[in-house]
């Protein structure tokens, strides 16, 4: 009875209890680690697709703009 009563102060004020009952099985840390690493690689990506435009931003010659488009001959 009074694990329940502390129980339900502690859900009443949104207070995690002080002994949570989780659990993480051994493959939950390798989990972890692979979002990270699948987020670290995709961030690479991300940015070596845009690095042109990233370096454009803040170039500070902006005729170099102009190089960028196809010469076009009459």
């Amino acid at each position: 009875m009074e694990n329940f009563l502390h129980n339900l102060i502690h859900a009443g004020l949104f207070i995690p209890p002080l002994r949570p009952q989780a659990y993480l099985d051994p493959g939950s840390g390798s989990f972890l680690l692979q979002l990270l690493i699948a987020g670290l690689v995709g961030a690479g990506f991300l940015i070596k697709g845009y690095w042109g435009k990233i370096t454009a931003f803040f170039r500070r010659d902006k005729s170099k703009k102009d190089d960028d488009t196809p010469n076009q001959q009459p």
